[in-house]
């Protein structure tokens, strides 16, 4: 069961809205009116005005079958995009730092809440990728575990059960921990001169590197390099990371 709960001085009805949408969205593939009540724990009756009012408005549409998907009206938000600094402003050097290395891409992501929303990722001779959208489990992202590495403890821990009720907790290596506590003491232990590598940790023969941007947002943000651990060792991964972060800053100040 969902809880939902509007902010402080909020509207409950909007929130409500908003949570179903997301739900519709996270799920991938249709759910009827019965299965969204029954994972918000409330009436079917409440649930259907709400899916009445999406619809109406666009941004959910019944499937052939009876069940509900989200709807086109979502795809109107997209043009945001274009209003974040973050976005728009390291383009132009996150596309040059990946063709300096081939084979290599470059990721500029950002934590919010308790998700990575892949803001940027490009590689040479590929068209960059503006807002990567598909979820990706936190504990098996590099540039995830490093900023949860600057979270207290408890507050990445919550962050990271978050993200094992979304998406679950696969262990695609045996170099995945078992838990979130071990993950982020696994982490911790890989941590060296303001880096985090992962080698052979999401996939055999991938590597992925990341190191935090002090970019004046009020959330935290990270460059991430990822590819083939035989094509680059630790130490030069470290070296092109810190590179990456004084060009990239360089264009946010």
């Amino acid at each position: 069961m969902t809880d939902i709960q509007a902010p402080s001085g909020g509207v409950q009805s909007l929130a409500r809205g908003l949570q179903i949408l997301r739900t519709l969205i996270d799920e991938g593939a249709p759910l009827t009116g019965t299965e969204i009540a029954r994972r918000f724990g409330l009436h079917q009756s409440s649930i259907s005005r709400v899916l009445a009012t999406l619809t109406d408005l666009g941004y959910v549409r019944k499937a052939a079958n009876g069940r509900f998907v989200p709807d086109y009206g979502i795809l109107t938000f997209a043009p945001a995009i274009a209003q974040f600094p973050l976005v728009v402003k390291p383009r132009a050097t996150i596309e040059q730092i990946a063709a300096e290395h081939p084979g290599f891409t470059v990721h500029l992501c950002l934590l919010w809440r308790t998700e990575m929303i892949y803001l940027l990722r490009t590689a040479m001779g590929n068209e960059t990728i503006t807002f990567w959208g598909p979820a990706f489990p936190l504990h098996v992202s590099s540039p995830a575990l490093r900023l949860l590495l600057e979270l207290p403890q408890r507050q990445a821990l919550a962050i990271l059960a978050a993200s094992k009720k979304r998406l679950g907790w696969e262990q695609p290596t045996d170099r995945v921990p078992a838990t979130a506590t071990a993950a982020l003491r696994a982490a911790r232990k890989l941590l060296e001169h303001d880096v985090l590598i992962l080698d052979e940790w999401y996939d055999v023969g991938g590597l992925g590197g990341a190191i935090p941007l002090q970019t004046g947002e009020n959330l935290p943000v990270a460059l991430a390099i990822t590819g083939s651990n035989d094509k680059v060792d630790h130490a030069t991964l470290r070296l092109w990371l810190h590179d990456a972060r004084r060009r990239v800053e360089a264009t946010l100040t």
